[in-house]
């Protein structure tokens, strides 16, 4: 009898452990798998847009592509899921993906002001002004209020024409309708460019004050950088980094600072790190090859 008993005893137990295993694999839903480059994906649609703002915030942009990707097979808000992609793909410097994750957005719902802005962006970035221009007036139709059309919409697009009567105008009203962060900062880049210089600054701390993690300290850096303040523009430059995020745009600042301070090996390590950020990015891979040929 005992030398049966055991055999019993070891299998019933090992069929619970199975029973109670596969249980767990079937109805928890958030285990985690992985992607074909082994990093970890949960499968929880609330941890994976988590995740991916992490990824975005640390300049991480393919992972964060993943796991976008991945968060709209589980979601049903699949509008906003296309927008996080689109402008993931617009800050990578990926201009056609964007635009395809922009159009699927607007195949749900054609009436978001904010898509159509966000579509004018990545027309400005493409130098394609007069879709650029068509698509923030877009958004004016659907909300006349919306300061972003006004603001980084119209605005940024006139200054980049070299049209900065008009875009101050634009940042004038947006200010009007949103005294943001965003709109002083934008009034700031524009005064920048006039040469008023005292102004300039005077909206980039306004715009501190209101947001101390504000991105404006990339504004107030090239002001810095250029009155040819290199030790300053290097403080703004930095505190952008550690308190934002990770920018192409703003290594590729501080490495022109670094060389402006004679620091070489420096500015080829900020270089290095705006062309990983953006490989597409003509002006930082031509920067970093001027260096390393000096």
């Amino acid at each position: 009898m005992r030398i049966l008993k055991r055999p019993k005893i070891i299998f019933c137990a090992l069929l619970i452990f199975v029973l109670v295993e596969s249980s767990i694999l079937l109805n928890n839903k958030n285990f985690s798998t992985k992607s074909e480059d082994g990093i970890d994906l949960p499968n929880s649609e609330s941890e994976l847009l988590t995740l991916a703002q992490k990824y975005f915030h640390d300049g991480q942009y393919e992972q964060t592509i993943k796991a976008y990707q991945k968060a709209l097979n589980l979601t049903s808000d699949k509008e906003n899921i296309y927008l996080q992609l689109a402008n993931t793909y617009r800050y990578w410097g990926k201009y056609e993906d964007s635009e395809a994750m922009f159009n699927k957005a607007l195949e749900i719902n054609p009436k978001n002001d904010w898509t159509y802005t966000d579509l004018g962006k990545l027309y400005r970035n493409m130098k394609r002004y007069d879709d650029a221009e068509a698509m923030f007036n877009k958004a004016l139709e659907i909300n006349p209020k919306s300061d972003s059309a006004y603001g980084y919409g119209l605005g940024y697009l006139y200054r980049d024409m070299g049209k900065n009567d008009d875009a101050l105008k634009m940042f004038k009203k947006a200010l009007e309708l949103n005294p943001s962060e965003f709109n002083y900062s934008g009034l700031g880049d524009i005064y920048r460019d006039m040469e008023n210089y005292e102004e300039s600054e005077a909206m980039f701390k306004k715009a501190l004050e209101i947001n101390p993690k504000s991105e404006a300290y990339n504004g107030l850096g090239w002001l810095y950088l250029q009155q040819e303040k290199y030790d300053q523009a290097e403080w703004a430059f930095k505190q952008f980094l550690e308190k934002v995020r990770e920018k192409g745009e703003v290594y590729y600042a501080l490495g022109k600072t670094y060389v402006q301070q004679g620091r070489v090996d420096e500015a080829e390590k900020a270089l290095k790190r705006a062309v990983e950020l953006n490989p597409d990015n003509q002006t930082f891979r031509d920067a970093l090859a001027s260096l390393k040929s000096r």
